[in-house]
């Protein structure tokens, strides 16, 4: 892997390394929940350890940005064709009480937040890692995913969200949930399928600029700073430019008359 690796990095290379060796002992092994960008980084690691094959990252619903990551023992590979396979079928009853959920309903007097919410259950002492998404289900209502040795104290040690009083109820369909994240829309041409053509239709940078903001460390591919111009871009894939915002990467589809390729992507919003 180049470049200098952070002290969070390091930090999250000994705890995988303490993942496989809990493994070997035959034990499904869990961590906490990691950001998109940890979870990145760590799925790199797992690859150059070997350990890929018995790897999966999993936030309790399809569509989960925060996720913890877990390694099957090697004996259990027999069970299935893959990690996730087997994780989600022979150890669904673990993973389970790894990864729970509670419903919080405000009284209806005043609108909640994404920041509302997290910024009142961290002040409770409730460290980041051990919360997995916050999905708004309206102007009065979230559902937490957190870790099963949090879910206790969610249940029964909230009672406000900022100023408002809430209630707090289990949540038991977790994998049914629907994030409601907004998109706008992107079709564009590009000349290439180079990063730095990419970046500039994103963020109507001219290409010097694009260029400028990749090699500056600005850009992030799939959540791993990446300072390389000329690196291709395959699809799905998620790009992010940093004071320009997020974007996920659909598809290049096809050639206009002239040549260039058809981007489509979307603008989280």
């Amino acid at each position: 892997m180049n470049g200098s690796i952070s002290d969070a990095q390091k930090l999250l290379g000994a705890r995988l390394d303490d993942m496989i060796v809990r493994s070997m002992r035959g034990e499904l092994v869990c961590g906490n929940f990691l950001s998109p960008g940890e979870a990145a980084y760590i799925t790199r690691l797992a690859k150059e350890k070997g350990v890929y094959d018995r790897f999966l990252l999993v936030g309790g619903y399809g569509d989960a940005e925060r996720r913890i990551p877990v390694i099957i023992p090697e004996y259990a590979l027999a069970y299935g064709d893959s990690a996730d396979e087997i994780a989600l079928g022979f150890f669904s009853e673990e993973l389970l009480d790894e990864i729970k959920a509670v419903r919080i309903k405000g009284s209806g007097y005043r609108a909640l937040s994404h920041r509302d919410y997290l910024g009142s259950i961290l002040a409770l002492g409730i460290e980041r890692d051990r919360l997995g998404d916050i999905v708004i289900e309206d102007d009065f209502s979230a559902v937490v995913i957190c870790s099963g040795s949090v879910f206790d104290f969610l249940l029964f040690g909230i009672e406000r969200i900022a100023s408002d009083k809430v209630s707090v109820s289990k949540y038991d369909n977790i994998s049914e949930l629907v994030s409601k994240r907004e998109y706008q829309a992107i079709n564009d041409t590009v000349a290439s399928e180079r990063l730095d053509c990419v970046v500039a239709a994103l963020t109507n940078l001219s290409r010097e600029k694009a260029q400028m903001a990749i090699r500056s460390g600005l850009c992030e591919l799939d959540y791993i700073v990446e300072e390389r111009c000329d690196r291709e871009i395959v699809p799905p894939c998620i790009i992010s430019v940093r004071g320009h915002g997020k974007y996920n990467i659909l598809s290049f589809d096809g050639e206009t008359r002239r040549g260039r390729i058809r981007l489509v992507a979307q603008k989280y919003v």
